[in-house]
């Protein structure tokens, strides 16, 4: 199999052989996608791809539960607002564990140009990797479509 690269968090990335998909990191790679906009022509931009096997979804969704129910656990100390805050961080907790057991894919680092503008910028994805997917110009403020060419 080829070599692809891995990440580790948001500190970086690193090569590595992508023979076994039994890792503890997500395999990543770059895929291209077409913006088009209300005007002009479509303009390409690349995003990077972390796909995540069955045991690395498990073990995100466990740490994202943890970490909302130890800041649960922590405002148990905060007299009178841990009667709101102690429900709403063990049910943010839950609401984190299903939303990345259910993450197959994760976008990062999208960058394209505006087909309107003209102007190159980093572009804000929902969380899951979806085509198409709409997203906004950071400097005319038009909607735009991000979408994966067909050939």
């Amino acid at each position: 199999m080829a070599t692809g690269s891995v990440c580790w968090g948001s500190n970086g990335c690193e090569e590595k052989d992508g023979s076994s998909d039994q890792g503890t990191s997500p395999s990543s790679h770059v895929q291209t996608f077409i913006l088009s906009g209300y005007h002009g022509r479509p303009t390409r931009g690349t995003v990077t791809i972390h796909e995540f096997n069955r045991a690395q979804r498990w073990r995100r969704a466990l740490r994202g539960v943890g970490t909302w129910w130890s800041a649960a656990l922590l405002s148990v100390l905060v007299p009178v607002a841990h009667f709101v805050l102690v429900p709403s961080f063990l049910l943010y907790g839950i609401w984190q564990f299903v939303q990345r057991v259910g993450t197959a894919e994760l976008a990062t680092d999208a960058r394209g140009t505006c087909p309107d503008c003209g102007k190159e910028q980093l572009l804000e994805l929902a969380p899951r990797w979806r085509s198409p997917q709409p997203v906004t110009c950071r400097f005319c403020h038009r909607g735009l479509q991000l979408s994966l060419p067909t050939a």
